[in-house]
């Protein structure tokens, strides 16, 4: 180990930003987390059968509907880590939602018998489902493959860079040099 490399620290991945998927988790994480908690006050009872709920902000709500909102919005949440996650999570969530919305406009009144379901709720249950699947949709890696290795370094004046593939910096000075290494051997064709 070197004095030079002891001095400097360890770099650190760059930060990239938000991906549209890791925006939506988010934000409906902590709205559905928000609901289910504040459902639990309107009613929280945990009927099956043929379901009635009690009326919050006009959703019909029970205590099965606060607890699938509750761990929904923490599904979201757990997604938040990387574009990768949040992508499965958010498609997982469009799709479960989506089933829950159709069964639904089954049925009507309830879904699978645990919590009941009204008009609104119906189209609630739609619109979450089409931008938790849009935003999954739209949440590809568009970074090439080389570029998410970009890290972050502390420069002898403490003014940290971004150096990497693709950055312009890789690792060292350039060194102007003809396009043709003129050290090789010429190959001539007969």
């Amino acid at each position: 180990m070197t004095l030079l490399s002891r001095a400097m620290p360890a770099p650190a991945l760059a930060p990239q930003p938000a991906a549209p998927a890791q925006i939506v988790a988010g934000v409906l994480g902590v709205t559905l987390l928000t609901a289910g908690l504040v459902g639990f006050a309107a009613d929280s009872t945990f009927e099956t059968g043929a379901v009635q709920g009690e009326t919050l902000v006009g959703l019909e709500v029970n205590g099965w509907g606060n607890l699938v909102h509750v761990a929904s919005g923490l599904l979201l949440l757990a997604g938040l880590g990387s574009n990768d996650r949040s992508r499965k999570v958010c498609r997982l969530f469009g799709v479960t939602y989506l089933v829950v919305t159709v069964v639904g406009l089954i049925d009507g009144s309830d879904v699978f018998g645990l919590f009941p379901v009204n008009g609104a709720d119906n189209v609630l249950h739609a619109i979450l489902a089409v931008v938790a699947l849009w935003a999954a949709a739209v949440s590809k890696d568009r970074r090439d493959t080389i570029a998410k290795y970009r890290a972050v370094i502390e420069g002898p004046d403490d003014e940290a860079r971004v150096v990497g593939p693709g950055s312009g910096h890789v690792g060292g000075p350039r060194a102007l040099q003809a396009r043709i290494d003129r050290r090789l051997p010429v190959k001539r064709h007969p």
